[in-house]
């Protein structure tokens, strides 16, 4: 006999079957919210002084229609706001899902509403953000229990994004210098590049998303289950390096304490692993985390920009006593201090010499009968005060790190659906503040899925995949 029993839907399952519905068919997913979502439940009070303030009594919009036609934007993906409006204007449904029996919102309210709002958008974000963490904590308590971390771009179309822009100063700079070879003309065209955008300050020349364009960047911090937990704009954190991957690296670091600390501002410090991209790997931050911030392990593959000559287990013949000295295992002699030292981008370190080696003349000379180096001044060797990185809570080699390390994908694909799926990155003003509204709105949207899922399994238990698509096609 075969098993007739309809299979259960599971919470991971029907959040993945909310998310296709968002992507395939959106307008079928009104009727669910309607059902399973207060949003002024989430709404907080400043939002509403704040709105009714500045609109006065007779305000012909109220704050919950304003935020469904936002959110409508983000379900259906519409690039701009007059496709919004003329949607709105075109079909029934739509405006009565908004509560706008009357005419629907101008362009330009729309417009004035992402840009004078957007600290109380913020504070709206934060509010899902609360709620959404705590369903995570109760549905799976170990993914929820891991911060990981992330930055991306968003390019708005600005003149120097166009690729006739970049085009025309090659041909100018070429026509110029006829004797330089090509690769020289690439090198002098970007160093002459401007980098800042001229339309907005705030949009900077950076290597974001693969490549090089003038964005607005953005910190964004998720749970294992990828839900958005934070999005922090990055505006300042530049970095004057000419080494993309470097400046990359400096512009992450630089952002990654501010981003954490805005996170921790009003959700409490319940995680135990934080995730992120070599980009981070630096003992400054480690031991940021692990002192400040209390996480037990720091799941960070190492960078070789920062792995050369400072790791304990670089030469065999050295070890690190229990005090931090280095010693020579082959004459069993603590290394000589030669104090601290720090370049520029660097951590802080301390720098040790061959116990063998003296100075002579004013240059260090070594004397060692079995020397380990070439240099004639002997095996040089660094520490660093705190040596977390070496073993950041959990054994680099393990497969546990490995797979820890795996679950990074959840922000990328979070990040992704944001700007694709949602239309964040196709917006077309280039007013920094106007898109960090539109981005917030769509990690609110995005949640927002995540918190009907929890609302339809807590309410409908039995609910199956064979109910589910029945229900799908009565609301469509």
């Amino acid at each position: 006999m075969f098993n007739t029993k309809p299979k259960q839907l599971s919470f991971i399952d029907l959040f993945s079957h909310l998310k296709a519905l968002a992507l395939y068919k959106p307008e079928s997913l009104l009727g669910l919210f309607n059902k399973f979502i207060d949003l002024s439940h989430y709404i907080p009070s400043s939002f509403y002084n704040a709105y009714y303030k500045y609109f006065g009594k007779h305000r012909y919009f109220s704050l919950e229609s304003m935020l469904c036609c936002f959110l409508v934007q983000k379900l259906l993906k519409l690039n701009t706001l007059t496709q919004l409006r003329a949607v709105l204007l075109n079909s029934f449904e739509l405006r009565s899902f908004c509560n706008l029996h009357g005419n629907v919102p101008s362009i330009s309210t729309l417009s004035r509403f992402r840009k004078i709002f957007a600290s109380e958008i913020h504070k709206l974000f934060q509010n899902i953000s609360i709620h959404a963490h705590n369903i995570s904590i109760q549905q799976c308590p170990q993914d929820s229990s891991i911060l990981i971390f992330d930055t991306t771009g968003i390019v708005p179309k600005v003149r120097e994004n166009n690729p006739k822009f970049i085009h025309l100063l090659l041909k100018n700079t070429s026509k110029a210098n006829p004797e330089l070879p090509s690769e020289k003309v690439y090198s002098l065209v970007y160093s002459s590049l401007p980098k800042t955008a001229n339309a907005n300050s705030n949009i900077r020349l950076m290597f974001v998303n693969g490549h090089f364009c003038w964005a607005l960047k953005f910190a964004v911090i998720t749970n294992a289950l990828g839900i958005p937990l934070a999005l922090v704009p990055l505006f300042n954190y530049d970095s004057p390096s000419s080494d993309p991957q470097e400046a990359k690296a400096i512009s992450d670091s630089k952002g990654l304490i501010p981003s954490l600390e805005t996170l921790f501002s009003y959700i409490p410090k319940n995680f135990s692993t934080f995730i992120a991209d070599s980009a981070l790997d630096s003992h400054n931050i480690y031991s940021t985390l692990k002192n400040t911030f209390n996480f037990s392990k720091i799941v960070i593959p190492l960078n070789t920009r920062a792995s050369k000559n400072t790791t304990p287990t670089s030469d065999p013949n050295i070890v690190i006593s229990e005090d931090g000295i280095p010693i020579c295992k082959k004459f069993n002699k603590p290394f000589k201090p030669e104090g601290k030292c720090q370049g520029k981008n660097r951590s802080l370190r301390l720098k040790w010499t061959c116990p063998m080696s003296q100075y002579k003349d004013g240059k260090r000379i070594c004397s060692c009968p079995q020397p380990c180096t070439t240099s004639k001044s002997g095996r040089m060797f660094y520490t660093y005060p705190d040596n977390f990185r070496s073993f950041p809570g959990i054994n680099r080699n393990s497969q546990e790190f490995f797979d820890l390390y795996k679950k990074r994908v959840a922000v990328e694909q979070t990040i992704y659906h944001l700007k694709s799926y949602m239309g964040s990155d196709t917006i077309s003003t280039y007013d920094h503040i106007s898109i960090f509204s539109d981005f917030l709105l769509s990690a609110i949207t995005f949640s927002l899925l995540f918190i009907l899922a929890h609302n339809i399994k807590l309410y409908c238990s039995k609910l199956t995949i064979k109910k589910l698509n029945k229900l799908k096609k009565l609301i469509a």
